[in-house]
């Protein structure tokens, strides 16, 4: 019943952002493996998984990648629309492992990441998704003449340390104009890649186990 509920929200939800005049797009659920956790994605969004996020390409940028081969379980790529977009270069939405962490407290600190020191973590504030609390933070990284921005939500299960990421890469080549409302990514593709990203993150639901 709780799936049915979500996929139904979820179908909603994506159907009043689609154009006028055209239908909710068709959505497909992936389950994880073992059954921990599950999510529901547009059908016309590339789902990856297993040697496919390594081979894929992700964006418009071969050697830049939103979804990370050694961590990820699955990534779903968000579709580039036009090719007019040209800050815009790929974004993503993936449920990781963090690799090496194995109890509960460093998992939700983030602390594995506050050792490597890759791009700047926010202090993690909670936050629930369908009766699930995660640890938030958000990570901006840049490289020459590139920028990603990240939105990490952390939950310790089964003894392992699961990462849900929301990433948006971004041309860095010139100045950005300043963002029209808080927390945008000051370019309107990448906002829209983001939020629609963050519906199929609404729809994660881990078993309790």
């Amino acid at each position: 019943m709780r799936k049915l509920l979500v996929v139904g929200v979820l179908w909603l939800i994506f159907g009043a952002l689609s154009a006028i005049g055209q239908g909710a797009p068709p959505l497909d659920t992936f389950t994880s493996p073992d059954g921990i956790f599950r999510f529901v994605y547009p059908q016309t969004y590339e789902l990856l998984v297993g040697e496919r996020i390594l081979k894929a390409t992700q964006g418009r940028r071969q050697a830049i990648s939103v979804c990370d081969f050694l961590t990820a379980i699955a990534c779903v790529i968000y579709p580039i629309e036009s090719v007019q977009d040209k800050r815009f270069e790929a974004a993503g939405f993936s449920v990781d492992t963090a690799p090496g962490v194995t109890n509960e407290s460093d998992c939700l600190t983030y602390a594995d990441q506050l050792r490597r020191a890759e791009g700047d973590v926010i202090q993690p504030t909670s936050i629930a998704i369908n009766d699930h609390v995660f640890q938030h933070a958000f990570n901006r990284k840049r490289m020459p003449g590139h920028v990603q921005a990240a939105d990490l939500y952390r939950t310790f299960k089964n003894g392992k340390c699961y990462e849900l990421q929301v990433e948006v890469s971004l041309t860095d080549d010139a100045p950005a104009p300043r963002p029209s409302r808080p927390n945008s990514l000051g370019d309107p593709s990448a906002d829209k890649a983001r939020e629609s990203l963050r519906l199929i993150l609404s729809s994660v639901v881990f078993e309790h186990k």
